[in-house]
């Protein structure tokens, strides 16, 4: 079953989101826990940066919260082969608890599901119906269903599916009777003769007894098969009829679940069908697993921290049908509500990240270079190297910490050039650039949504501004917010141009320094989205 814990950041992930998650499932390692970096979707330009001067590999990509049939306990399947007798499946299924075997072909592939139903039905079939099962049975399936020996295997073999026992005072008309029949007989050199030249298919010689030469040639010039058991006559009759395949009755029609989808989905589904048992199916077809409704009630649900945001809307997709066991943010606290104590550490930082390099403090562990690295980046990024109004002294501290383990001599210096790569304005698209780090706020009746990007050249923002305008201005209908608000903040933090679309465009006008248009103005002084613009913002609104 899976027991690990997800560790992932918010929606349109950010470096503090991805190096936050990756750093604390490292501590989470550390402590003896199974911990999984995760992210809910691409690296931005300045991210891929950082992970590959750090030498991390991407996270995980996860896009939905809820339990997959691959992170529960499941059965072990019960697998037979098509070509198995009704006899076989009986024993095997004798031994199971669900009561199923599941049928492959030689190829592996899920054909069937044999149940105690299939195999019960037999025993209501009329005597037609189960001779034309037992016409289906190989020579060889029969000596393994009574535990014979063949002593004589013709090259084809076919028979009515008749089955008699023979006595040694049997007056019967063999040429009529037991013709294309088998016969089954303990002893006595002239009946097996009689039997033999009469059209017989098939002799079972029971109770180990000696079978002539002169019987084996007359079988041989007869096309007549011979089977020797030591089981006695009564033993031999008892279950020489479950000789024929499961694929004769098995259930074709199977319902069949695959390991990747999702638990309360497949539950939806169970309710349509009153089988017991059902396969699972890895991606290539194969058997992995046999799962029940038993399974769908008792199972726990992902476990997952929370890492820079704490609000449904920044969350992977149904987080309320997991279980978050943890959160890390320096926001304000969300919408988010647990069903148990958690631990929750929120603080008033520029910085996930620096929290999370607390906690290694706090912990007695000394991140290695690498995860120092990251951390490291995720501050300076965050920040916009400390010139951010968020900037506490704790993340100056932290930094200048993290610096020495990650080996970096210069900070500014690293900052430029790690923030720079940020910047690919002229190789991105009007959307790519608008939705890659978008976040959305309810504000009273009001849906906002802001996103923002850094630049290095004005002359880049300038050359991309017609169609990101008309780009803009498109998505804001199609997202139905009030307002979309799109920052270009300098690297250096020198400002932002603000773009502006959508009914509530009117209340920007006082937010910002300096108002181009109707959708557009600069504002020296706005850098941080969280905490210079949304508070502005959300204060103006109340005051509609």
């Amino acid at each position: 079953m899976d027991d690990y814990l997800y560790v992932i950041g918010h929606k349109n992930p950010d470096s503090d989101s991805i190096c936050s998650a990756l750093a604390y499932a490292e501590l989470k390692r550390q402590l003896g826990e199974k911990a999984i970096a995760c992210r809910l979707g691409p690296l931005n330009d300045e991210t891929k940066f950082i992970l590959n001067r750090f030498n991390m590999e991407n996270p995980l990509l996860l896009k939905d919260a809820r339990s997959q049939i691959r992170d529960i306990d499941m059965d072990t399947p019960n697998l037979i082969n098509e070509n198995s007798s009704l006899h076989e499946a009986w024993d095997r299924i004798s031994g199971t608890s669900n009561r199923s075997l599941f049928v492959l072909n030689d190829k592996e592939e899920l054909v069937g599901i044999v149940s105690t139903s299939n195999l019960s039905l037999i025993r209501m079939l009329s005597n037609e119906e189960l001779y034309d099962l037992m016409a289906t049975s190989s020579l060889e399936s029969i000596a393994k269903t009574i535990s014979a020996d063949i002593i004589y295997n013709p090259p084809t073999f076919s028979s009515n599916g008749k089955v008699f026992v023979v006595t040694l005072t049997e007056t019967s008309n063999y040429h009529q009777e037991f013709k294309n029949s088998i016969c089954i007989l303990s002893d006595g050199f002239n009946k097996q003769k009689e039997l033999i030249l009469s059209g017989v298919k098939c002799l079972v010689i029971t109770c180990d007894q000696w079978v002539d030469e002169e019987i084996i040639k007359l079988a041989k010039d007869n096309c007549c098969a011979i089977l020797k058991t030591k089981l006695d006559t009564m033993a031999v009759a008892t279950v020489i009829n479950e000789s024929f395949s499961i694929k004769q009755i098995m259930t074709k029609s199977i319902l069949s679940f695959y390991e990747d989808e999702y638990v309360n989905d497949v539950a939806s589904k169970m309710m349509k069908s009153r089988v017991r048992s059902y396969p699972v199916l890895d991606i290539e077809g194969k058997v992995v697993g046999a799962i029940s409704r038993y399974h769908m009630q008792n199972y726990k649900r992902k476990k997952f921290v929370l890492v820079d945001h704490s609000v449904k809307n920044q969350a992977i997709k149904n987080i309320m049908d997991a279980s978050i066991e943890e959160i890390i943010d320096h926001h304000h606290i969300g919408d988010i509500q647990t069903e148990k104590p958690i631990f929750y550490r929120n603080m008033k930082c520029g910085c996930t990240a620096t929290i999370v390099a607390l906690l290694y403090q706090e912990n007695g562990i000394i991140p290695s270079k690498d995860i120092s690295g990251v951390l490291l980046s995720a501050i300076l990024s965050d920040t916009l190297n400390f010139k951010s109004a968020t900037t506490t002294d704790l993340d100056k501290n932290i930094a200048k910490w993290l610096a020495q383990r990650a080996e970096i001599e210069n900070i500014d210096e690293y900052a430029t050039e790690m923030l720079s790569a940020s910047v690919s304005l002229l190789e991105r698209s009007p959307h790519e650039l608008l939705n890659r780090d978008l976040k959305h706020y309810e504000m009273g009746e009001y849906s906002i949504a802001v996103a923002q990007t850094n630049y290095v050249n004005m002359a880049d923002v300038q050359q991309i501004l017609p169609e990101f305008k008309k780009n803009m201005e498109k998505e804001q209908a199609d997202k139905k917010v009030d307002l979309l608000v799109m920052l270009f903040t300098h690297v250096l933090a020198e400002g932002s141009l603000v773009l502006f679309y959508g009914p509530l465009s009117h209340v920007m006008k006082d937010l910002i320094e300096q108002k181009f248009d109707e959708n557009s103005g600069y504002d020296q002084n706005i850098i941080s989205r969280k905490q210079q613009l949304i508070p502005k913002l959300s204060m103006a609104i109340k005051m509609l």
